[in-house]
């Protein structure tokens, strides 16, 4: 009602970034995922990958599923998957819990492509972002495992005899609908965002309200002073934008609000630990850093002195033109 012009176009920004952004790199993801986590594992992998996954998380073979979603799907995919696999009684309900914890990422094409190559100025900038936050991920999955008890019944439980027709028709709708609520919420922070404008804070704040409240105007804000680490960060948080957007799933399988915003808080905190870690195995040069030059410290003279006398001196003599014409004015 006090901004009205505000809230128009954020709401509209959002609508455009759903339909150009969210809807075609998550929608066909989420139908894909979706429909897959509906099959049991084939009998060549599935020793292989229940081994591996009872050793690292403590985990039966079939939430292979929503590790994967979550590390290559976009933030809401894994915790979608994870809630499907606990409903079909794949997953236990404590081990669905402990998932929602970890199976949440950004994916490659957004870390890579929007945050490294746009952002950062450097795919290779944005590949040690996207690593970062997938080894910070499975950090905490590795570590929680050690909370958990193991695994006591087999994996491919819940099966159901479900014909691929109606599997793929239900993915399909599942998938829309979990896709229609995530639009709402990004058209709704970005209307918040809209407004934050019209109250005249001041850059740094309006800064760390972006971050705090959703990844991809954060990593936008924080990208300008050309600090990689809180960009990872940002990113490992995911913002309140993204956990409105899974609040559904962790209440589905009990996962308490609390414990997951924290859990956040610390994939933040990791995931810019483990990219100082990163840089200093696999440093960055300079040039990547190139769209930040406002905030790079240039020594005085770096270029030609002479030239920059020259253009001192024909400041000076046109300063001096435009005053002397003043005057006959």
């Amino acid at each position: 009602m006090f901004f009205p012009r505000a809230s128009l176009e954020g709401v509209r920004s959002g609508v455009e970034l759903c339909l150009n952004v969210a809807v075609p790199s998550l929608f066909p993801f989420m139908v894909v995922s979706i429909f897959v986590s509906g099959f049991a594992l084939p009998k060549r992998i599935s020793g292989a990958v229940s081994a591996v996954m009872r050793l690292l998380f403590r985990l039966p073979g079939d939430a292979v599923y929503a590790i994967v979603s979550g590390l290559a799907g976009g933030y809401p995919v894994g915790c979608a998957v994870t809630a499907r696999l606990y409903s079909q009684g794949k997953v236990t309900r404590e081990q669905a819990q402990r998932m929602t914890l970890f199976c949440i990422n950004s994916g490659p094409a957004f870390a890579v492509t929007a945050v490294g190559s746009i952002m950062l100025g450097s795919v290779r900038a944005g590949v040690i972002v996207y690593a970062s936050l997938c080894i910070s991920a499975l950090l905490i999955g590795f570590v929680l495992r050690f909370f958990a008890p193991a695994p006591i019944t087999d994996e491919n439980r819940g099966i159901s005899d479900v014909p691929l027709s109606d599997r793929f028709v239900e993915a399909t709708e599942k998938a829309a609908v979990s896709m229609l609520k995530i639009c709402a919420w990004i058209t709704l922070f970005s209307c918040f965002f809209s407004l934050i404008n019209e109250f005249g804070f001041d850059k740094n704040v309006v800064t760390a309200i972006r971050c705090l409240l959703e990844a991809t105007g954060g990593c936008r804000a924080v990208s300008e002073y050309g600090n990689i680490y809180c960009v990872t960060a940002t990113l490992g948080w995911s913002g309140l934008c993204v956990i409105c957007q899974v609040l559904g799933d962790i209440r589905k399988v009990g996962t308490p609000f609390a414990l997951f915003v924290s859990f956040r808080a610390v994939h933040a905190a990791l995931s810019a630990v483990v990219c100082h870690l990163l840089l200093t195995a696999f440093p960055l040069e300079a040039s990547v850093f190139a769209p930040f030059a406002a905030y790079t410290a240039v020594e005085f003279f770096s270029a030609s002195a002479p030239a920059t006398l020259a253009l001192l001196g024909l400041c000076t003599v046109f300063i001096i033109d435009l005053d002397r014409n003043k005057k006959i004015c």
